[in-house]
């Protein structure tokens, strides 16, 4: 590198060409040349492109770069180039915008290749990394407690950590010996030995930042995983939440100023204000989880809308369509080609940026289609759906289009749904399995039970039992086989779609009887998986607890 800097230096002093400047400073070098000894030789660039690596170090100037500086960088950048095809270099590692872990594994790989000892970080299972900050009692414990019980995130505290690190390298004091970048890099190598020991804690939840400096490392380090969270409370409600006295905050909250705490706020993701109601904090905090793994939703899929229905849908869609409306899509049976006429009912979604009642009262879509069908219309605001404050089975549908854009009649262009994965989709659904069951329950003691509605909910519960296994199906028919091979105990005799729809299961009385015998089954043994762990009755007779 000193001889590509006296090179580029060379090449803007006396107006010659870099490669004319790199030969003659390497031959004035090697009359200079040390005892041999074992050399390596890594390249660290932004950039393998010559003119963006110049601009990237033109761009970290404080002040405007002169003519003359900007003309030095780009000579220097075509020397490395120089370099690089002269093979100078045992090793290149390029950063580009990659997060500093990940650029710093990948230096430990390249010189462990080249037989030099050296330590490999633990492996990276983390997903997410909530980095939780704010002044004194402004909500933090309140946030991490959140993440923790309602979104799967192992919460940590960073004392506790910076412990562990100081313990590890013989520091007797980690925030006095380290400084700032420092302690973000041992923290880092904390989190990532705690995740590699705890397979479990792929999203963190890190309480609580207070030093400004440390905390734009930590997300220099880890990137787009890193997501800083600043709570903000008024004075007057800090005081009214917290235990102490407000002269015990205001003399934290000046430890904490002058560490630069109170300036995260600037380069926070976002600023939560915790001067509303649990409610609304808890909403917020559900948004912050889930707004990132938003995508765009795919090109309208080909979805076989059968010809009866398409005057309807279009007249539906024409209704539901405005300058607001993201989405109207047809979910269920209907987007996966499982609709049967006589049976199925017409399930439509619409998601606009706001709902008012009015715009609903007015929008007068038909209550059934052209042979009878019900037409069941859900609507949610499009921050809705990008939080996931949806019921499961929308939940379900959303992820559906997003991955495949099955059933989209209508999408504005710049539409983004929330991809939930399959884990998220699964504790979901099981979350409202007991409704289900409930509503199976009523549905069936009745004397004369609507057989439709029965039906469809017994699928509903095989759904969710074969989605916990990891199977995920939508059309009733496949659920009903997949079930009745994957779960052959449970012994249920549902009659296939095609014998009971339309109206043959009031012509033929056997196919209702078999259907409610099918709700008596699927019910069984939904009660018999809710009891499969019996509490433990210790011996009093005979054992051997002496």
């Amino acid at each position: 590198m000193l001889v590509a800097t006296c090179a580029a230096t060379a090449a803007v002093k006396d107006g010659i060409s870099t490669a004319e400047a790199l030969a003659l400073v390497e031959t004035t070098a090697r009359r200079y040349a040390p005892t041999p000894r074992r050399e390596l030789h890594l390249l660290l660039r932004h950039s393998d492109q010559a003119v963006a690596e110049a601009h990237h170090a033109v761009s970290r100037e404080p002040v405007p770069a002169t003519e003359r500086y900007v003309e030095y960088q780009r000579r220097l950048a075509e020397a490395i180039d120089l370099q690089v095809d002269a093979e100078k270099y045992q090793a290149i590692v390029v950063r580009g915008d990659r997060p500093l872990l990940d650029v710093q594994r990948e230096i430990r790989e390249a010189v462990a290749q080249l037989d030099v000892p050296v330590a490999p970080l633990p492996p990276d299972r983390i997903e997410h990394l909530w980095v939780l900050a704010g002044m004194s009692e402004s909500g933090k414990s309140t946030v991490g407690e959140l993440l923790r019980t309602e979104h799967t995130a192992t919460r940590l505290k960073i004392g506790y950590l910076m412990q562990l690190a100081a313990e590890r390298h013989g520091a007797a004091d980690p925030y006095r010996d380290w400084n700032e970048v420092i302690q973000a890099q041992m923290l880092s190598e904390e989190i990532l030995r705690f995740a590699a020991l705890n397979p479990g804690s792929h999203r963190i939840s890190l309480e609580s930042a207070h030093r400004f400096d440390a905390t734009a490392h930590l997300r220099r380090i880890w990137g787009q995983r890193c997501e800083i969270l600043f709570l903000r409370l008024p004075d007057r409600l800090r005081a009214q939440r917290a235990t102490e006295t407000m002269e015990s905050l205001s003399a934290r909250d000046a430890i904490k100023q002058s560490r630069g705490g109170d300036r995260i706020a600037l380069i926070a993701d976002t600023v939560i204000d915790n001067g509303r109601s649990l409610a609304a904090l808890k909403r917020v905090v559900t948004e912050v989880v889930h707004r990132r793994s938003g995508t765009k939703v795919p090109p309208h899929a080909d979805t076989a809308i059968p010809e009866s229905l398409q005057p309807v849908l279009a007249d539906c869609v024409a209704r539901l369509t405005d300058s607001e409306t993201a989405l109207v899509a047809a979910t269920g049976s209907l987007a996966h080609q499982g609709w049967q006429s006589g049976w199925s009912d017409i399930d439509l979604l619409v998601v606009r940026d706001t709902l008012p009642l009015h715009w609903l009262q007015t929008r007068r879509v038909p209550q059934s289609g052209p042979a009878g069908e019900k037409i069941a219309l859900s609507s949610f605001t499009t921050r809705e759906m990008l939080t996931g404050s949806v019921p499961p089975r929308v939940l379900h549908a959303v992820r559906q289009i997003a991955h495949d854009g099955c059933g989209v009649l209508y999408r504005r262009s710049d539409l983004v749904l929330n991809a939930f994965d399959a884990p998220t989709d699964d504790r979901a659904s099981r979350g409202e399995l007991p409704l289900v069951a409930m509503v199976l329950r009523r549905l069936a003691a009745n004397p004369e039970p609507d057989v439709r509605a029965v039906y469809k909910h017994i699928v509903l519960i095989m759904k969710v039992i074969l989605r916990a296994d990891g199977v995920d199906l939508d059309g009733s028919e496949e659920v009903r086989l997949a079930f009745t091979t994957s779960h052959p105990d449970a012994d249920v005799d549902l009659p296939a779609v095609a014998e009971v729809s339309g109206d043959r299961w009031r012509q033929e009385e056997t196919l209702s009887y078999r259907v409610r015998g099918a709700a008596a089954k699927i019910l069984a043994y939904h009660d018999v998986l809710g009891c499969s762990v019996a509490p433990n009755t210790p011996q009093t007779e005979g054992s051997d607890l002496q």
